[in-house]
């Protein structure tokens, strides 16, 4: 599907695709004016809360994009897994099957419920326990909320076929830029 008019929007919407450095997949966004607002406020709630660790964020994320083979969800969030201060281990750890040696136990548990939510749409009493364990429920809440918001990302994402950008949004930790990946 091809993008709508970006100069046809009204000023609300050309002022939050500016926002978000003109990435494809808010310019798809676009197509649902009516949807957009509310998407980038759930979407900002997201990444920035601080009731858990951002890291943890970023590898229940692209574990997502994983699950739901979503080539630009994974590409985005490992650029910002990199930023947050994930390394390339940890990031491959993600990978269904992959070796998780890398990562710590609590991150472990972020997968492993991040897999039951989206296999399962529920968590049983003892998962929601270990989720409980390395979280506070405001943490707890954020994080399963999370996951479902990505689960409707990467749908978008993957109906939409939102193409990956030719240049990578963000910076690497060095401040350089990286060179944007193939879907």
């Amino acid at each position: 599907m091809n993008y709508p008019d970006l100069q046809n929007l009204s000023p609300e919407l050309k002022e939050i695709l500016a926002g978000k450095r003109e990435a494809n997949v808010y310019k798809m966004l676009m197509h649902s004016p009516n949807m957009a607002p509310g998407f980038t406020a759930l979407a900002d709630a997201a990444m920035w809360s601080k009731t858990w660790p951002a890291t943890w964020r970023e590898l229940a994320i692209i574990r997502v994009g994983r699950l739901y083979n979503s080539p630009y969800e994974v590409h985005q969030h490992e650029q910002i897994g990199r930023l947050m201060g994930l390394n390339d281990a940890q990031l491959a750890a993600c990978a269904v099957g992959a070796d998780q040696s890398s990562l710590s136990e609590d991150e472990k548990t972020i997968l492993r419920l991040t897999d039951a939510l989206v296999e399962r749409h529920t968590l049983n009493s003892g998962e929601r326990a270990e989720g409980l364990k390395i979280l506070d429920a405001n943490g707890f809440a954020d994080f399963v909320m999370t996951v479902g918001f990505y689960q409707l990302v990467s749908n978008f994402l993957n109906v939409f076929e939102v193409e990956i950008e030719p240049h990578d949004l963000f910076p690497k930790p060095d401040g350089r830029k990286t060179q944007g990946a193939s879907a």
